[in-house]
């Protein structure tokens, strides 16, 4: 299967981006980093933020927070197997 995209109106075969990554917690921000971890490589590839808000309960927060750490996850998934959904 040939995956493409389109880009300025033009069908375009996409390139693996042949980068490996892992999921961190931000030090600063209530987010996740997907960052990779080749040296010398590009090293934040996204930022998933999540929302803490001090009137709404813990659960609601550890929801949010969850929920990006898991789309973080699968955005580390799809760049760790890229060469197999490239395919």
């Amino acid at each position: 299967m040939i995956v493409t995209r389109i880009v300025n109106g033009k069908t375009d075969e996409m390139d693996n981006p042949k980068i490996k990554t892992k999921v961190v917690h931000s030090e600063s921000k209530s987010a996740y980093n997907v960052v990779g971890t080749s040296l010398g490589g590009k090293y934040k590839i996204a930022r998933v933020p999540y929302l803490v808000e001090k009137h709404l309960s813990d659960e609601w927060n550890n929801k949010e927070k969850d929920e990006a750490k898991l789309h973080a996850e699968f955005i580390s998934f799809c760049f760790n197997n890229s060469d197999s959904i490239l395919r």
